[in-house]
């Protein structure tokens, strides 16, 4: 017989709960939201005469309640209220009745006056189901057999390894200030150059069999032409959006997601619109992040020697476009809104948060985690002036900094030799209110410029910062003291 197994409870259960059946924890993070949160369980083609559960809450809090309702080839069989408890209690229900139930109604239609009458079940551990004389019971009491009763066959032991992999579809909302293109195709891309101010929805394909961190793109001279989803991240529809259908779309992707959250990254300098979209769904999928995930992608010029020209568009052309777009994030309806930003982009989030501050932003809503991974920023001037209005915007800021990292030191050369906030050299930007992460051990590309999306560590380290807001002390850093002041560092 095939059974369903629907779970219904609230978020305080959803977040603080155990809930095994048969041996087998299930995910609550996937469950929907309806009103309350619903978990679908389903045993195709199951013999076995019992399903046991195992409900518990490890944590201290009220008593709660967890509807339980049983379908058996489509119908319903009977539903109870169970009380979770701090001690984990094994329920074993018994599927009595279940074969006249299937006798009696299989060849029957699936309309509802052909269907069994239910009587309401009260609270406790016992349910049943009646029509006319015929009653099936659901009973939790245990047998002095169980032993005996719940062994599994020796061939159900050990389950075969799953070769499927499984691509995935990030929906990637944009905004950008690059000039617009269409393609040969039709297609819409944009180019490196300045431009109106777009916004609109990606699809990115992201490949199954991928290592965390790693980025695979199409060669540059297959950009827009390759759809090879099993190897590369592919770029697959790039759709614009008027303002009130954009920010819509994003309340109901936030919405539908348990945290109710948006992350917005800002890309560096020397990245193209495909490389700033794909990489924010890379860092989507790698963080497991179920909400709304956002990119601004200003206009870098996509060449190394054309440094100084990005600059003058990070700083400043691009400001007023981040700080709308945050506001409006804001009224989607996200509870949690975090930052990341790369090298360069640094300057426009900075830039844009200490401007909310001024406006007094931060008085109504504070950003939840800003994420600087290798600040291309005076080092000086980032802890005397921005630090501390960065601070009044966000619960937690979090700055990465390398001793490898090669571009930094470029353009610190370009500076006149001035230290960049993202760059460990004899000395590290420290800056009160902000966790500094010296993540020198885990630089491990080309440049040591992008380990923040390319190193397991770094992005275990960002998950747990967007997903459950750890201090250092509660993640794998270690503490370091330089002075009066502390720092932190990978083990």
């Amino acid at each position: 017989m095939n059974v369903t197994i629907i779970l219904e409870f609230a978020e305080e259960v959803r977040t603080r709960s155990v809930i095994v059946i048969n041996g087998e924890k299930l995910d609550l993070n996937r469950s929907k939201y309806d009103g309350n949160f619903r978990l679908i369980y389903e045993l195709k083609n199951y013999k076995h005469r019992y399903i046991e559960f195992m409900l518990y809450s490890p944590t201290d809090f009220t008593t709660r309640n967890i509807q339980i309702t049983v379908i058996i080839n489509g119908r319903r069989f009977g539903s109870m209220v169970e009380k979770l408890t701090r001690t984990p209690t094994v329920q074993k229900i018994k599927l009595s009745g279940s074969d006249e139930w299937e006798r009696k109604y299989s060849e029957h239609s699936e309309s509802e006056s052909q269907l069994p009458k239910y009587r309401k079940v009260k609270k406790g551990s016992n349910w049943r189901t009646q029509q006319g004389t015929n009653e099936s019971n659901v009973s939790t009491e245990p047998s002095e057999y169980s032993y005996f009763e719940k062994q599994k066959p020796r061939e159900d032991l050990l389950s075969k390894k799953s070769d499927e992999v499984k691509n995935t579809e990030v929906e990637v909302f944009y905004a950008t200030n690059r000039k617009k293109k269409i393609t040969k195709k039709n297609r819409i891309t944009y180019t490196n150059s300045r431009g109106d101010l777009s916004i609109g929805k990606c699809l990115v394909s992201v490949p199954g069999d991928r290592s965390k961190g790693e980025f695979p793109l199409p060669a540059w001279y297959l950009f827009g032409s390759s759809t090879d989803e099993n190897n590369y991240i592919i770029l697959k529809e790039v759709s614009e959006l008027g303002p009130k259908e954009f920010f819509n779309q994003i309340g109901e992707k936030v919405n539908f997601s348990p945290e109710k959250d948006a992350f917005l990254f800002v890309h560096g300098y020397n990245v193209s619109f495909t490389e700033s979209v794909s990489r924010a769904a890379q860092i989507a999928v790698d963080i497991g992040f179920n909400g709304a995930p956002l990119v601004y992608s200003w206009p870098s010029r996509k060449n190394m020697f054309w440094y100084t020209a990005d600059e003058a568009t990070a700083s400043g052309y691009s400001t007023d476009d981040i700080i709308q777009l945050l506001i409006q994030i804001r009224k989607t309806g996200a509870e949690r809104i975090h930052i990341i930003a790369h090298s360069m982009g640094n300057r426009l989030i900075t830039d844009a948060l200490r401007s909310l501050v001024d406006q007094g932003f931060n008085k109504d809503f504070l950003f939840n985690q800003i994420i600087l991974a290798a600040p291309d920023i005076d080092a000086e001037v980032f802890v005397k002036q921005i630090a501390p209005k960065l601070v009044q915007s966000s619960e937690r800021v979090t700055m990465y900094a390398s001793g490898g990292d090669i571009a930094l030191w470029f353009s610190a050369g370009i500076h006149g030799k001035i230290l960049r906030a993202g760059k460990v050299t004899q000395e590290i930007a420290i800056a009160d209110g902000i966790d500094t992460v010296d993540a020198s051990k885990e630089t491990t590309d080309l440049l040591g410029h992008g380990y923040f999306a390319h190193n397991s560590a770094l992005i275990d380290d960002i998950f747990q910062l967007t997903r459950h807001g750890l201090s250092p002390a509660d993640r794998n850093l270690r503490k370091k003291e330089s002075g009066e002041h502390t720092y932190w560092e990978f083990w």
